[in-house]
C-alpha cells in the first residue's frame, strides 16, 4: 500500500492494522523501522496493490 500526500508518495508498506473507525492504520515496512502509525488527515490517500 502506498501513502499519499497532496499527489506525492510519503511511505509505502504493508497494512498491518485498522482502527474500528478507519481513521489510524498501521503500516509494516522493511527496513530501520519496521512499523509505522498513519492518521488520516486532509490531503493524504492511500492507494492499494493486490498481491496474489
Amino acid at each position: 500500500m502506498q501513502v499519499w500526500r497532496y499527489n506525492e508518495v510519503v511511505d509505502q508498506g504493508c497494512v498491518e492494522s485498522v482502527t474500528y473507525d478507519g481513521k489510524v492504520l498501521w503500516l509494516a515496512q522493511s527496513g530501520p523501522i519496521e512499523r509505522r502509525l498513519v492518521e488520516k488527515e486532509r490531503g493524504t490517500g492511500l492507494r492499494i496493490r493486490l498481491v496474489d
